[in-house]
C-alpha cells in the first residue's frame, strides 16, 4: 500500500497530536508528584518522562503507576487527610495492562483490538482526571507544619 502526500500529512498530524496530548498527561503526573513531599515520593517527578521510551514504557508503566499510588497514600497520610479509595492503584494496574495486551503482536480479531484500544483510552482519561483531582486536593491541604501552600503556577487543565 502506497501512501500519498495527503495520507502522510494526516498521519503526521495525528502523531503530533498524540505526542502533545501525552506531554500534557505526563506534565500532570509530574506536577502531582511535585505536590508531594520528597520524603513521601517513591519516584522522582522527572521520572514520568521515561514513559516516552519505546518498549521500556510497557514495563515501566507498571512500576511508575504503583509508585505514584504509594506516594499519594503516604502524602495524604502525612498530611492527616487520608482519602477513601486506593489512591489510583487499581487504575494504575489496569492502564499499563491494557497497553501491554494491546501491543502483543498476535493476530487478534478486529473487535478484540477495538475493545482493548477503547478500554485503554477510557482508562487513560479516567486516570488523568483522577490524578488531576488528587493534585488539586493536595494543593488545598496544608503542607508540612500546617502552612497552606498556594501554587502560583496553575496548570492549563486546572
Amino acid at each position: 500500500m502506497k501512501l500519498g502526500a495527503t495520507e502522510i500529512l494526516l498521519l503526521l498530524i495525528f502523531l503530533g497530536g498524540f505526542v502533545v496530548l501525552f506531554v500534557f498527561y505526563l506534565k500532570n503526573l509530574q506536577d502531582l508528584l511535585r505536590e508531594c513531599g520528597s520524603a513521601q515520593q517513591q519516584v522522582p517527578p522527572g521520572n514520568v518522562w521515561l514513559m516516552f521510551i519505546p518498549f521500556f514504557n510497557y514495563v515501566y508503566g507498571f512500576i511508575l503507576y504503583l509508585k505514584i499510588s504509594e506516594t499519594l497514600k503516604r502524602e495524604f497520610e502525612y498530611r492527616n487527610a487520608p482519602q477513601s479509595g486506593d489512591y489510583l492503584k487499581a487504575l494504575g494496574i489496569v492502564l499499563p495492562s491494557l497497553n501491554a495486551v494491546g501491543a502483543i503482536p498476535i493476530q487478534k480479531p478486529l473487535i478484540v483490538s477495538a475493545v482493548i484500544g477503547l478500554g485503554g483510552l477510557v482508562v487513560f482519561i479516567i486516570y488523568w482526571v483522577q490524578a488531576a483531582n488528587m493534585k488539586n486536593k493536595l494543593r488545598a491541604l496544608p503542607k508540612g507544619e500546617g502552612a497552606f501552600v498556594i501554587s502560583d503556577k496553575p496548570d492549563l487543565l486546572d
